[in-house]
């Protein structure tokens, strides 16, 4: 059964160049696994919750192992320092579709 990544983030202004070298280097180790970048947009506001977010990232992924092997892919463990530097908060959470 599908599972959706629900990533929300709050970019770093001072690593943008960082951010997108992330985002580069991310997007064909999500799709190696199966992984579709469903939405992405900028936060608006919070409708319940405290969260205040500036970025949104909804990925589908075939499975949950699917995007258990996505976070633990070596090459994408190898960009995690540019996705540190890049948020200066960052949360992804993990549904049953």
């Amino acid at each position: 059964m599908s599972v959706i990544a629900i990533v929300q983030g709050n970019p770093n202004p001072s690593e943008t160049a960082k951010l997108q070298e992330y985002q580069k280097e991310a997007r064909p180790i999500i799709a190696k696994h199966g992984g579709e970048i469903v939405a992405r947009g900028s936060g608006l506001r919070s409708l319940a919750g405290s969260g205040k977010w500036q970025t949104g990232i909804v990925i589908r992924f075939p499975d949950e192992a699917a995007a258990q092997a996505w976070i633990n892919d070596p090459d994408y463990q190898r960009v995690l320092p540019l996705r540190s530097s890049g948020y200066s908060d960052l949360e992804i959470y993990l549904f049953q579709e």
